[in-house]
């Protein structure tokens, strides 16, 4: 996911809290996204599920962190750092 503070963007792994380190602004959004895939982080779009619930409060106990304005839809993308897709690689099972 890509979480929004304070007008910088920062990319987080949907399978465990680690985050990106660097931060970037709006107009920086391009270069964070090759510089997190220079560093391993693996950022893929995902295939339309129409069976795919959007809520993961079940999952985590909270609402999911979207970098977008209520109004807009979610961007179907997964964000994996690096020690999570090694992981599901060795599973054999990259999401």
């Amino acid at each position: 996911m890509i979480e929004r503070h304070e007008a910088k963007n920062q990319v987080c792994c949907d399978t465990c809290p680690a985050c990106y380190p660097n931060t970037y602004a709006d107009e920086d959004f391009a270069v964070m996204i090759a510089d997190a895939k220079t560093a391993g982080w693996v950022i893929r779009k995902l295939k339309a599920d129409p069976n795919r619930d959007p809520d993961t409060a079940e999952l985590f106990g909270a609402e999911p962190r979207l970098a977008r304005k209520d109004d807009e839809c979610a961007q179907p993308y997964t964000h994996t750092c690096p020690d999570c897709a090694a992981r599901q690689k060795v599973e054999g099972r990259l999401i």
